[in-house]
């Protein structure tokens, strides 16, 4: 007796047990209120921006903006483990479509972008990684957290 092949695929989640499934939705829980501050701070920047004539006026008013932002999240943001970091990088990618990398090229340029991208390489994290849930299972894991979970 010939059988035709079939095939299995999962959409089941990656999670091994109910506890890495709180930890990450804790992890996510902790880092998704920095996505919104982002998403208003960018309004805020661009509509700023389009009032400047010249590029210099624009990096000086950048360069304050960015020692106002500094001052206001350098202690918390500091305080997130590496994953959170990652996470972070992931959910801002998600939301703008938009690398964390080309976000701070856009507004400070190539020399910073490279800069925050070393320091970010050291401590296990990717500013250049992307958001991609129907490809990686991370990402995946992710977004059925931010659907079910958070979104409600």
């Amino acid at each position: 007796i010939f059988l035709d092949e079939v095939f299995l695929s999962s959409t089941m989640l990656s999670f091994k047990n109910q506890h890495d499934y709180f930890l990450l939705k804790r992890k996510i829980m902790r880092v998704y209120p920095y996505v919104d501050s982002v998403n208003q701070m960018l309004t805020v920047l661009d509509s700023s921006l389009n009032n400047f004539k010249k590029k210099r006026h624009t990096r000086r008013y950048i360069r304050k903006y960015q020692n106002k932002i500094m001052e206001q999240f350098s202690s918390s943001i500091s305080n997130l483990t590496r994953q959170e970091g990652v996470i972070l990088s992931k959910l801002i990618y998600r939301e703008f479509n938009i690398t964390v990398y080309d976000l701070i090229n856009k507004y400070r340029g190539r020399t910073h972008a490279f800069f925050w991208q070393g320091l970010s390489r050291l401590y296990d994290g990717n500013l250049k990684s992307t958001y991609y849930p129907e490809h990686n299972i991370k990402d995946r894991d992710i977004e059925y957290i931010l659907q079910n979970d958070i979104k409600k």
